[in-house]
């Protein structure tokens, strides 16, 4: 039983790494369900049985989208050596600068975004708990190792934190062009990361 589900785990995997691959290079429209089935190597009832449809591949890679933060939370959980607000920004601007200099993993983030806002907007709110969640985790590990500033909670931060970062993300995808990724919103998320980081001179937090 447990190599079965491991094994089925892999494949929908796969056929995940395949589709991204195929929609990156040719774009979500130009991809049929068969088109994946033959390239992953399974057939294409393997497909339906995973994702039923191609709507569910395309939520699926949205999901897929927030696994890096949560990989991230959970590392920082394990590493006490790591500073968590160091972490977050370094992840974070990293990905953004990844994004803006790759035009087809834009395309297909920008197609993945909107899919789910006119498709399925409860799974985008899921999305975005999700992404919020491992925010509050990392933000409540800088807590605990006296990196956030103590007139922040570590809720607040992350509410405050995703919302400035999301709504650019989304901004940009959608066409705005008066800011850019690698230089504008890295800036913007340096700046609003040091205004949330603990000072020498800060008073300790009850408990402390």
């Amino acid at each position: 039983m447990r190599r079965t589900k491991l094994e089925a785990e892999t494949t929908r995997e796969t056929i995940l790494a395949v589709a991204e691959r195929l929609f990156l290079e040719s774009g979500v429209t130009e991809v049929s369900l068969e088109q994946i089935a033959v390239a992953a190597g399974f057939t294409r009832g393997a497909v339906h049985w995973h994702f039923q449809n191609k709507q569910g591949l395309l939520l699926a890679l949205l999901d897929r989208m927030g696994l890096p933060l949560e990989q991230l939370a959970g590392q920082l959980e394990i590493d006490d050596t790591l500073d968590p607000m160091d972490e977050l920004v370094r992840d974070m601007t990293g990905r953004l600068c990844e994004l803006e200099m790759d035009p087809k993993r834009k395309r297909l983030s920008t197609y993945l975004v909107n899919f789910a806002a006119v498709e399925a907007p409860e799974r985008q709110r899921n999305f975005d708990r999700k992404f919020r969640s491992s925010v509050t985790i990392i933000f409540r590990l800088a807590e605990n190792r006296g990196r956030l500033a103590p007139h922040w909670r570590p809720e607040i931060a992350a509410l405050a934190f995703c919302g400035m970062v999301m709504g650019l993300i989304n901004q940009w995808l959608n066409g705005e062009t008066e800011f850019d990724m690698r230089n504008d919103v890295t800036a913007a998320v340096r700046a609003f990361s040091s205004s949330l980081r603990a000072q020498p001179d800060d008073p300790k937090r009850p408990g402390a």
